[in-house]
């Protein structure tokens, strides 16, 4: 994978096997414009604001409002490839649409992805022409580049794309098995837009850790991920699950303090590196993982 300029050079790396008893990265996923399907990668860079290439795009209304699959689940059906000068993307009923990132040269505009203004590089009449007929609505692309800033809110030092509020999600397989056990219908992964998928360890095992090593990089586990209604949402067919499960699910057993339904774990990365498929993790630090009356 080509890295453009604006990203880190990829870096090389052994694979380690992890152990029997070891948790180990099965999945890796991106999603390069917000809200759009997911690209599944064998290895990732991770750079100062996560995955490379994760969320480095957003679509905006007139107002510089962020636009997400939440009201517009359309978004879900728009796939992308990473090419080494730019990305394609393509979607049903409408020509497939190539970018070029040496044409994201500015001027910067200000956006507004939830309370945050974010100044980023619109990416021109093309995409917006591409997006507003397949979105039928007015929207422009952004694109977070190299001037770009947006410090995470509760680690200033760290920055995040576009993504909610922090850099990269962590879910593990048993986190997921044991929500079926509770669901009418099944759930899929992609329905809760990880970017890191774990196995070989007990059921929200990733609520109870603190700090990671994976591949190269170490990642602090800064909170738990409060979930909205774009998890009860069907990848393919793009509908809503009429019981608004998981979501609804969620809300009996894993409600947080906060009142939202908890699923998953947000990290900031303290490192750069490279991580891959099968590598173990290594969990340096634990704490005390929220009680949730169950």
């Amino acid at each position: 994978m080509t890295l453009p300029p604006t990203q880190v050079k990829s870096l090389q790396t052994q694979s380690i096997k992890a152990q029997p008893d070891q948790p180990q990265l099965t999945q890796i996923s991106i999603y390069p414009v917000k809200s759009t399907a997911p690209v599944a990668l064998s290895r990732s860079a991770v750079t100062d604001t996560g995955l490379a290439f994760d969320r480095q795009f957003v679509l905006c209304d007139d107002n510089g409002k962020f636009i997400t699959a939440r009201t517009q689940p359309r978004l879900l059906g728009v796939k992308t490839a990473l090419l080494p000068e730019g990305i394609l993307l393509t979607a049903p009923g409408v020509e497939p649409l190539h970018l070029e990132y040496a044409a994201f040269s500015g001027p910067y505009h200000s956006i507004r992805v939830w309370q945050d203004s974010i100044d980023a590089v619109c990416c021109g009449d093309k995409a917006a022409q591409w997006f507003n007929e397949y979105l039928q609505r007015p929207c422009k692309l952004y694109f977070f580049g190299p001037q770009s800033s947006r410090p995470v809110s509760r680690r200033p030092g760290n920055q995040v794309a576009f993504a909610d509020g922090y850099p990269l999600l962590l879910i593990s397989e048993a986190s997921l098995s044991d929500l079926n056990t509770r669901c009418k219908s099944t759930v899929r992964m992609e329905q809760m837009r990880p970017n890191l998928v774990v196995n070989n360890c007990a059921p929200y095992a990733e609520d109870g850790w603190q700090r990671i090593r994976i591949g190269e990089v170490e990642f602090e586990v800064v909170k738990p991920c409060g979930r909205c209604i774009l998890t009860t949402t069907d990848p393919e067919t793009l509908e809503r699950n009429t019981d608004r499960e998981p979501l609804s699910v969620l809300k009996q057993y894993r409600r947080g303090t906060d009142g939202e339904a908890h699923f998953g774990q947000n990290l900031v990365p303290l490192n750069h590196g490279l991580i891959s498929l099968n590598d173990p993790v290594e969990v340096l630090e634990t704490c005390q993982a929220q009680s949730y009356g169950q």
